[in-house]
């Protein structure tokens, strides 16, 4: 009688402690599993894969467990797995929703504003360390004086009066009522030179180098005149340059209608991706990567300053303008017809002319730039999750966060996306203890839209530690610009990696097939020729961040698109790209609307980051490399060999190094079948000669003209920043004697200069693949 008290007090301290942890794990659970709930499409087979593998890792074994909600798992990449499947389309269009409510062109309070959000996002999600790293750069703006707006007059003399042609958007709140924002810059290109300029108009189609020559073959002059140019096709930088190169005293650019869009008489912005006929696409001209005043080296405080008078900057007044301001031009003008169907255009009632001048002799253009340099400072945000096997080997991932505009696509849509990869790696590690191989790096970079400069900045300080520890960059810009399939471009020994992500993604169409398969199928070439090929991967230009990562330090990169049918949408990037037009409402109820292929990429990355920083062997292949060098040689040749031959330069030793260079990576890559797993420091022996692979491309010299692009295989084009080149001391070089009046001789001392280059960085690359050797 007296032991019965004390047999309810036990039992009901035991009930009221079993509640407490039942309460405790509860909430840690609902916590980790609240990111699923409202996700459309979500609700059943993902969340039942990912509740199975939640609910074993809940089991407490022991009562020092209690002091962590979760230990790891038995299994943990089954949940990682099911967790990166699990990834909430919803999530992604609330972030998308905040990164585009307001203007954040680099240096503005705006871009600082969504630095700070996703800085205390990282901070409170579970990373072991965020930075925000400032630097110090030149960036260009607009004057915001009333007097001072940049425009363009047509002007006649005789009648002694100016008529303004309009240089003039309508604001998104006239097209579309989501949009609530009076802060939005007028529409320039950073980095044209002030000034004004009055002259005769000249037409000169996508003012390429090759377009200059046609109108020197046509006995149109354009020196002293003021030029007007389609955008697109090559980067607006390289058209100032070449046109201040060819004598015109100033450039005019306008974004064309769609073909299709005319020819169907589609809808424009706010009922479709196509640009209205006010759209004016914004944009820097910028050639050099980084902070253009202290090249080479980190924009800190301290560092030597090049005076901006010594700076290289485009030495013309440069405008975009919009559709109404080009046809109002371009109907006044003279000349005769262009006679070649490249250089027709779309612009409804306008018979397109090369000029000079207008029909009215009287009448000239005065263009006015009153653009204004200023340093500022701008923030990298650098959020890292600690690797538990290799921490000193770095998987980065990263998206610039400037836009010209809000930037729903460019780039917002990649930040959004990296938000919830970011969320599935941050919490993994926060609730379940999960820890991948390698340490994850992710970047949100500065001032991307002016040139790459906290990419490259951040290249520039810590460049020889990424040299010694970096294994691959995955960049996210233009992530979902359609909903047709997936492009994707990479260093060459990241296909296979690629494809095994694609093959880790479920077809966002609902089918029973991969992301993989659904781009394999999708693939224009297989389509036109019924075949089964493996999906085509490009190799990377100059556009993005990934440039200073391959081009400095030979750091393998990649980067992918989801891109609209090419039979319904003959456009290379959407009609909107860097116009005011580039809003949330845009992704939201035109390009996605239900999130799907936002969450499908994000699935792509996710499981492209897991392959790169959790596998024991480095996913990297050589022999794609090898192959591709040689199919690169085999264009080379066809293209220049005879006229490179003619000059008595030997390429044999270029070729037969390929050859070498494919039977070395052959080699090694059976050697690696019988590598001991088991044994740590020979698992880290083979990843070093996988990672550093690449690096072996990287001449500390440069390129020509080009001291601080150093990979000699692969990097931007001098003419087209946006494209590739392959052996690009060779091809540029090889580019200026063909399209040069008087060639430089010298040139040839070059061609034979870089030849010798490449071959002796193919050569480095197969030393790093050799067996190590232990002599007696």
């Amino acid at each position: 009688m007296m032991g019965l008290p004390k047999m309810k007090k036990n039992t009901l301290w035991s009930v009221v402690l079993i509640a407490c942890l039942i309460v405790v794990v509860g909430i840690g659970l609902s916590q980790l599993l609240s990111k699923e709930k409202g996700s459309k499409g979500e609700e059943t087979g993902e969340k039942a894969g990912e509740t199975a593998a939640v609910a074993g890792a809940s089991v407490i074994q022991n009562a020092a467990a209690a002091e962590k909600l979760v230990q790891p798992l038995a299994n943990p990449l089954t949940v990682v797995k099911n967790r990166i499947k699990g990834m909430s389309a919803r999530n992604i269009k609330r972030s998308l929703k905040y990164l585009t409510k307001v203007t954040h062109v680099a240096g503005t309070d705006g871009a600082e504003e969504l630095g700070d959000w996703i800085h205390n996002k990282w901070r409170r999600g579970g990373f072991d360390k965020v930075e925000k790293k400032g630097y110090d750069a030149l960036l260009s703006y607009p004057s915001t004086k009333p007097n001072e707006r940049n425009k363009v007059e047509l002007l006649d003399f005789d009648e002694e009066m100016d008529e303004f042609v309009t240089i003039y958007e309508n604001t998104p709140e006239e097209l579309d009522p989501t949009v609530n924002n009076d802060e939005v810059m007028q529409a320039y290109n950073a980095y044209a030179k002030a000034g004004v300029v009055t002259g005769d108009l000249v037409y000169v189609n996508y003012c390429r180098v090759d377009d200059f020559i046609q109108l020197r073959y046509s006995n149109v002059s354009v020196e002293g005149k003021i030029a007007i140019c389609r955008a697109g096709t090559i980067f607006r930088g390289d058209k100032a340059k070449n046109a201040a190169h060819f004598g015109c005293i100033g450039l005019l650019f306008y974004s064309e209608p769609d073909i299709l869009a005319q020819l169907w008489n589609l809808p424009k912005y706010p009922e479709s991706e196509y640009i209205p006929e006010t759209g004016i696409q914004r944009g820097s001209l910028m050639l050099n990567n980084g902070d253009v005043q202290t090249p080479g080296y980190p924009s800190l405080d301290g560092m030597y300053r090049i005076p901006v008078e010594d700076v290289d900057l485009p030495s013309i007044p440069v405008q975009p303008i919009s559709q109404v301001d080009a046809r109002y031009l371009m109907r006044r003008m003279a000349g005769q017809e262009v006679d070649q169907f490249q250089w027709q255009g779309f612009l409804p009632n306008v018979t397109y002319r090369y000029g000079p001048g207008f029909v009215n002799k009287t009448e000239k253009v005065r263009l006015s730039v009153y653009n204004k340099l200023e340093v500022r400072k701008v923030y990298n945000i650098i959020g890292t999750i600690y690797g538990r096997t290799e921490p000193d080997r770095y998987v980065l991932i990263g998206n610039h966060r400037d836009a010209w505009v809000y930037g729903a696509i460019d780039p917002s849509g990649g930040t959004a996306i990296m938000m919830e990869i970011a969320d599935v790696f941050g919490t993994l590690k926060k609730k379940m203890n999960w820890r991948p191989r390698r340490t994850l790096i992710f970047c949100s970079w500065a001032a991307e839209e002016f040139g790459l400069i906290g990419s490259n900045e951040f290249m520039e300080d810590y460049g020889r530690i990424m040299g010694m520890r970096a294994v691959a960059y995955l960049n996210l810009e233009i992530l979902v610009q359609g909903n047709y399939s997936m492009e994707a471009s990479s260093s060459p020994n990241m296909k296979e990696a690629l494809y095994e992500a694609a093959r880790m993604v479920p077809d966002p169409d609902g089918s029973d097939d991969s992301l993989y398969d659904l781009w394999k199928d999708r693939q224009l070439f297989n389509q036109l020729h019924g075949r089964d090929a493996p999906p085509r991967v490009g190799t990377l230009g100059g556009g993005s961040d990934y440039a200073s990562f391959v081009g400095q330090c030979g750091v393998s990169s990649m980067n992918a698109i989801y891109m609209p049918d090419p039979m319904r949408a003959m456009y290379a990037v959407y009609p909107v790209y860097h116009t005011r037009y580039e809003t949330f409402h845009l992704v939201r109820d035109i390009v996605d609307p239900d999130f799907i292929y936002h969450k499908t990429m994000g699935q792509f990355y996710a499981s492209l980051m897991l392959i790169m920083s959790n596998s024991k062997i480095l996913p990297f292949n050589c022999r794609d490399y090898s192959d591709d060098l040689a199919n690169q040689f085999k264009i080379l040749n066809e293209s220049h060999g005879a006229a490179i031959r003619e000059q008595n330069i030997d390429l044999s030793p270029l070729s037969n190094i390929i050859d070498e260079l494919k039977e070395a990576t052959k080699l090694f890559h059976q050697r690696m079948n019988f590598i001991d797993t088991a044994q740590p420091l020979e698992v880290r022996r083979a990843n070093d000669q996988l990672m550093m692979f690449e690096r072996a491309f990287i001449d500390p010299v440069g390129l020509p003209g080009r001291p601080y692009t150093r990979n000699v295989v692969y990097a931007f084009s001098k003419q087209n920043r946006y494209s590739s080149a392959k052996f690009p001391g060779i091809v540029d070089t090889m580019y200026q004697l063909i399209n040069s009046d008087e060639p430089d001789p010298k040139l040839w001392t070059v061609i034979r200069q870089q030849i010798s280059t490449v071959t002796h960085a193919i050569r480095s690359a197969i030393y790093t693949l050799e067996p190590y050797h232990v002599t007696e």
